[in-house]
């Protein structure tokens, strides 16, 4: 994993082996007209390297605005957030960028793949964002998608593949900078079943290699693939459970 630059506060309790995410009494507050909507009520949150977690609840319980902090997308109202030991509170925008692009890894329910590039060029974005030069970049994203089972349709646009296929691009962009966390929403939300239980495997393989994933779900059967699970309710965490890996048929 890459190490993250400016660590100008420290965190509250340092360990050889800091959590990937640590958050205390994250606070998310937006006026919606006259009134103040409470997105978040003071969650505290700690998520260690190479865990798989799935974060259910329903509309307006604050699943997606989590999300959001953790990707570094959205700034909380007030609390703290630890990104691998990095207090993210204290970041300046281009610290943000740097850690969105090197340290954070997201996948989205509508791939967000850019349709008129192929998909070895999709999965080089993040690496020509970070500056990495055209040979390695290529050899990259190469090697990622060949890692997903894509090596022969690396060179297809987007339209041209299936949708599952379309979201292993993205999960192939996802990994290709090594990132310390990867931020999944609602991954296969667009997918029929048959593809989801394959896109769903990938996520367990991937976290067998040790990826700490944090996936975001509506869905019960999806967050049953998780090892623990966080059900949220009116802006706060209302249960956070280990579950065991369930038998596959």
């Amino acid at each position: 994993m890459h190490s993250l630059s400016a660590r100008s506060t420290p965190d509250p309790a340092p360990s050889a082996a800091a959590p990937v995410i640590r958050t205390r009494a994250l606070r998310r507050e937006y006026a919606l007209g006259s009134a103040l909507v409470l997105a978040l009520q003071g969650v505290d949150l700690e998520i260690e390297p190479g865990e798989f977690v799935a974060i259910m609840g329903p509309s307006g319980s604050g699943k997606s605005t989590l999300m959001n902090i953790l990707g570094c997308l959205d700034p909380p109202t007030s609390g703290d957030y630890w990104l691998s030991g990095t207090a993210v509170s204290s970041l300046d925008d281009a610290q943000l960028a740097h850690i969105r692009n090197r340290e954070i890894g997201f996948v989205f329910q509508t791939f967000h793949l850019l349709p008129r590039s192929t998909a070895l060029r999709n999965v080089e974005v993040p690496l020509m964002y970070a500056g990495v030069r055209t040979r390695e970049r290529r050899a990259r994203a190469t090697e990622a998608l060949e890692r997903l089972g894509l090596s022969d349709r690396m060179h297809h646009l987007p339209g041209q593949l299936s949708g599952g296929q379309r979201q292993r691009v993205a999960i192939a962009r996802a990994l290709v900078t090594e990132p310390s966390l990867v931020l999944a929403d609602e991954p296969t939300g667009n997918l029929d079943s048959q593809t989801s239980d394959e896109i769903l495997e990938l996520f367990e393989s991937l976290h067998a290699r040790g990826e700490t994933i944090v996936l975001v779900t509506h869905e019960h059967e999806v967050a049953a693939r998780a090892r623990r699970r966080i059900d949220m309710r009116d802006g706060r965490i209302e249960r956070d459970v280990r579950q065991p890996q369930e038998p596959r048929r």
